[in-house]
């Protein structure tokens, strides 16, 4: 039954598409422009030297330790951590799958890791939904404080437990792999990116809804630069960056395909995240 449900909405879905060509092809060219000029340029740098950080084991030094502790997790995990909140959607996912997959850390420390380090960056955060939607830098800085303490607040609910990181590759093989899987990613996010504004674009056409938050749940950019310049458009914010949207959920589970991490447990965190951020969001708007 589901098997038909899914080929009768494929189908209505090319339909679709073929009733409103004109403006599925406009979304295409405005995605390509936003992973050209916005999303490679931010995204492919940090992952190539977050993926030869992962693979060299380097930054987990003892200074880790205290975050460590607080996590509940490794060394490792606690650098992926950092790795998530600095890098942006989805390099904490990413790092996370890639510390699993040469054994850095044990199915279980991955399974939580994922529960709290696939979060939005500064340069997101403060760049497009501080300046660009609330037009103030002190707004998108509340908004990652509010975005990294909701992080917190999962990581800490959860129940604790470490790993050791294995023994460290050579440099030059580690560098050519970190590159290789950096670009490979980015296919997979850009791929993401504009499948996602097209089906936001026709959709919006056909059915007339055009809500930020709606939006934003599908695709974060659109969605948080739709917002209301008010108390409730910055709550809304902190809401989705914590979820993410549909889209980065899309990356998240392209970057963890070969393993058996579950993508069910995650999304739940994720809407977590939503609420916990939605909580701590609304009395630190009157700071605004």
């Amino acid at each position: 039954m589901k098997g038909k449900l899914a080929a009768w909405a494929c189908l209505a879905a090319l339909g679709l598409l073929l009733a409103r060509s004109a403006e599925a092809a406009q979304a295409v060219r405005d995605g390509l422009a936003l992973c050209a000029g916005s999303v490679i340029p931010a995204l492919f740098p940090f992952l190539a030297v977050s993926g030869l950080l992962t693979a060299l084991d380097a930054g987990a030094s003892p200074a880790l330790g205290p975050l460590a502790r607080l996590l509940g997790c490794s060394r490792a995990g606690a650098r992926a951590f950092l790795l998530g909140l600095t890098g942006s959607y989805p390099v904490g996912a990413r790092t996370v799958a890639q510390l699993y997959r040469r054994g850095g850390i044990s199915r279980r420390e991955a399974c939580r890791l994922l529960l709290f380090s696939n979060n939005c960056g500064p340069a997101f955060i403060l760049g497009v939904a501080g300046l660009g939607c609330f037009g103030s830098l002190r707004a998108g800085v509340l908004l990652w404080g509010v975005h990294i303490l909701a992080a917190l607040v999962i990581a800490l609910a959860l129940p604790r437990q470490a790993a050791e990181p294995p023994a460290r590759p050579a440099l030059v093989p580690a560098l050519i792999a970190a590159v290789r899987d950096a670009a490979g990613t980015m296919v997979y996010i850009c791929g993401f990116v504009v499948f996602f504004l097209v089906l936001l674009r026709v959709m919006g056409r056909v059915t007339g809804l055009s809500h930020p938050v709606l939006s934003g749940a599908v695709e974060l950019t659109q969605g948080i630069l739709a917002l209301p310049h008010t108390r409730r458009g910055f709550v809304w914010a902190a809401g989705l960056l914590g979820w993410g949207g549909l889209s980065v959920h899309g990356q998240s589970a392209a970057v963890l395909s070969g393993t058996d991490l579950p993508m069910g447990p995650y999304l739940a965190a994720k809407a977590a995240h939503a609420a916990v951020s939605v909580l701590l969001a609304w009395p630190v708007s009157m700071c605004l």
